[in-house]
């Protein structure tokens, strides 16, 4: 018996269970979006890449990335066992390419099977699709590495996985070119599908192989000696080279480390998944059920965790990483095995990380993300949690098609504001004769069904969740500020400022021997003035400042409008300000180091200490409401007991965190009134403008986003990152006649108050301020009142 033969009566029993399982399941609807790749398998979003990487720093990099093409953030990578016409780069290898595909649009992008003879980066149906990479000559690592031992291989042939290197990286792919048993390799591109240029392993170039691109010499034994099934970007190597590394599956069931510079090292041994040994291109259009491939995701935070698929197994294995400074290690490992399984054969995160600049990938989950499982077994996805509960589980339903069932499901992927669920799908859909492989887009779903909103929608679902009040069912709590958004951000509209003006919140924290903790041992940074004891519930939460305190600051919430401007803002621009100008004034900014280690420049909150407008929106959501999420996963309250409103895990898995962010980024600036020319020539004579930039960035802020020492009337005692107690952002002027108060805790109820209060750095303003004639101070009180 042929061991495809045993392969397939193992999948046929898996598969067998789980279709019983699957008679009367639920389905979630999808439309085609993309048909006619043959070998249809992986797939992921492009994604946005972050500044400190290259596609994003370096200017020709970052052309591919624009509106139209071929690294578009909107656009879908998806492997093909094809070539589409372009010649083989390597006579005995299997053809394989990489696709940029645009998912938008009213039709389906039906692939012409020769749109890429003349190789290269070809182009069809009008743009919407564009050959990434493929076995073909154009994309040899020979052609940046001529030097390297893997200089004659293409970047792919015959993928099998995809991830990409959005934080501070590139693409990256694996495959099967030799068959199950043959080595594999994973590459690594530039924006032009080449193997990388300038690579910093002289050995591997863009492409590691077999046993030729171990590390030498090695901290763990093992290379890439079977075919490569899947990849997971892992972040930055922990022996501090700042270089990327990524976990690959093979076909014998072991790990490997892939270090970029330094090479390939085992990680887990073979036998880790149930091999599989019968891989050749034909199966990726097979409607079989047996598996065609095996993928794998990456928990970074709080815990690393790689997550992968063990078709065979009928399982999720968990493996929980640790390092010695060099290179991973495993240090613990957990299956998971729920009835719901059936051949389990690719893995999405349910969220996504996007936000982190030194985790962002396809591949990795945001904080405390549920996993999504694709099974080939029965058709179906699986919502479930990291510790193995089940969310959900739907059907596969595509109009015109019916419910897919058995063997057809191919690949997972999940759009970039988790919104949408890509599916790859084997054979020919019957609407599509003679085209084989298609892409369906879906919509998320979790345990209450499929995701109500698409994400055209998002801004209008934030809308909703702004001025919804959450409910201790919904995580608010046990001790929270207020229960909607809206309570301190509706004047004179959603987003402005609280009815009064004075939507407080008050930061805390202990000062003790010198040295500054915000959350005192739990109960801290903000503390929260009410308690879900409030709403009838038992609860021995205390609201109010924490005994444990011994400095508190109270905050105004600001204005929301316009911050989404503020969040475009190059960081370039903002550092460019940080220089000594007349009158002693010199900013700085607020470098804020992510849980990645990354610093980057803040620019949100009164101290600058918020870096991103999603961390932002994620830190309220926390310290406001109680509420835990990706952005801020864990909430510090002092009593150990559980307390309505403690879910006992991440109470928002992303999605209230996204939509928010979206509508916040939505709001306008208020339209300024007619600015009055004498008051503006005052404002800029007075000294104002050394600190109050009127455009930045070509943002009409009035602030320069920098701290500045604002003398001892406004010292608070507290600092918040590198700000000092005395250190304050320069508060953005526009909008100041919507305001009713002003200053960070409120105390001045105009605008001639907020100035004299003003010292240190701006002591030279105020004094030219108070020196002017009344007629003239008023000009310039009438000019800000106009922004």
């Amino acid at each position: 018996m042929s061991r495809r033969t045993v392969l397939a009566a193992l999948a046929a029993a898996l598969a067998l269970a789980g279709g019983v399982l699957a008679q009367g399941m639920p389905s979630v609807t999808g439309k085609v979006v993309a048909v006619g790749i043959p070998g249809v398998g992986a797939l992921s979003p492009i994604g946005f890449f972050h500044p400190g990487g290259p596609i994003h720093d370096k200017p020709e990099f970052k052309a591919f990335t624009e509106a139209g093409k071929i690294l578009e953030a909107e656009r879908l990578f998806v492997a093909s066992s094809s070539n589409f016409g372009a010649p083989k780069a390597v006579a005995n290898l299997p053809e394989g390419s990489i696709l940029s595909i645009d998912p938008r649009g009213d039709a389906p992008v039906v692939v012409p099977q020769d749109f890429a003879k003349a190789d290269g980066q070809a182009v069809a149906a009008g743009g919407r699709v564009q050959l990434y990479t493929a076995q073909s000559p154009a994309f040899v690592n020979g052609l940046n590495n001529p030097q390297a031992v893997t200089a004659a291989l293409p970047a792919v042939s015959y993928p099998l996985g995809i991830s990409i290197n959005n934080a501070f990286g590139r693409p990256w792919f694996t495959g099967a070119p030799y068959g199950a048993k043959g080595p594999g390799f994973e590459s690594v591109t530039d924006p032009n599908g080449r193997p990388l240029a300038g690579a910093p392993s002289k050995v591997a170039g863009g492409v590691f192989s077999g046993s030729q691109t171990n590390r030498t010499p090695q901290v763990f034994l093992g290379g890439l000696d079977a075919a490569t099934l899947g990849t997971a970007f892992l972040g930055k190597s922990p022996d501090q080279s700042g270089r990327a590394v990524f976990a690959v599956l093979m076909a014998d069931g072991r790990i490997a480390q892939v270090h970029v510079e330094k090479g390939v090292d085992g990680l887990a041994p073979a036998g880790t998944i149930r091999p599989l040994t019968a891989l050749t291109p034909k199966d990726g259009d097979s409607t079989e059920q047996v598996p065609t491939r095996a993928g794998m995701v990456f928990n970074w935070v709080p815990d690393r965790i790689i997550y992968v698929a063990d078709p065979l197994g009928n399982a999720v294995v968990a493996l929980t990483l640790a390092d010695d400074g060099k290179v991973f290690y495993v240090a613990r490992q957990r299956r998971i095995q729920v009835p719901e399984f059936s051949l389990p054969i690719d893995l999405a995160p349910a969220v996504p990380e996007v936000a982190n600049p030194g985790f962002a990938s396809n591949t990795t989950l945001a904080g405390n993300s549920d996993l999504y499982v694709l099974n080939r077994g029965n058709g179906t996805i699986v919502r479930v949690r990291q510790n193995g509960t089940v969310v959900a589980v739907r059907r596969v339903e595509v109009a015109g098609a019916g419910v897919l069932g058995g063997g057809r499901l191919a690949g997972i992927a999940v759009s970039s504001d988790a919104q949408k669920i890509y599916v790859s799908v084997s054979g020919e859909l019957p609407q599509y004769p003679g085209l084989r492989g298609a892409v369906v887009e879906l919509p998320a779903f979790g345990a209450s069904g499929a995701a109500s909103t698409p994400a055209s929608d998002l801004v209008a679902k934030g809308a909703a969740l702004f001025k919804h009040a959450f409910t201790p069912g919904e995580g608010l709590g046990p001790l929270f500020n207020a229960r909607s958004c809206a309570e301190c951000h509706a004047s004179p509209t959603a987003g402005g400022v609280a009815p009064d003006g004075l939507g407080l919140a008050t930061f805390v924290g202990r000062l003790s021997g010198g040295k500054f903790d915000p959350l005192i041992g739990g109960g801290g940074p903000v503390a929260r003035a009410h308690s879900v004891s409030e709403l009838g519930l038992s609860c021995s939460q205390s609201p109010g400042i924490p005994a444990g305190a011994n400095l508190s600051s109270i905050r105004i919430t600001p204005p929301l409008y316009g911050m989404g401007l503020v969040d475009r803002i190059p960081e370039a621009v903002i550092l460019a300000g940080a220089v000594p100008k007349e009158g002693g004034v010199q900013g700085r900014p607020n470098w804020v180091t992510g849980p990645d280690g990354v610093k980057r420049v803040g620019r949100y909150g009164w101290k600058a200490d918020v870096a991103s407008l999603e961390q932002f929106v994620g830190l309220a959501l926390r310290n406001e409401h109680g509420i835990t999420n990706p952005v801020a996963p864990e909430d510090f309250l002092t009593a150990k007991e559980r307390c309505p409103g403690d879910l006992g895990r991440l109470e928002d898995d992303g999605q209230v965190v996204a939509a928010l962010t979206a509508f916040v980024r939505s709001l306008e600036p208020l339209r300024p009134r007619t600015a009055q020319g004498e008051g503006e020539r005052l404002f800029a004579s007075a000294g104002c403008t050394a600190c109050h930039t009127p455009n930045l960035g070509g943002v009409p802020l009035y602030s320069d986003l920098l701290l500045h020492d604002m003398g001892p009337l406004l010292d608070d005692g507290l600092p918040q990152g590198e700000a000092r107690g005395k250190d304050w952002r320069t508060a953005p002027l526009w909008g100041l006649a919507s305001r009713q108060r002003f200053l960070h805790d409120g105390r001045a109820n105009n605008l001639e108050s907020a100035i004299a209060a003003h010292g240190g750095e701006a002591e030279k303003a105020r004094t030219n301020f108070l020196s002017l004639t009344p007629t003239q101070r008023q000009a310039l009180v009438d000019f800000l009142k106009s922004l």
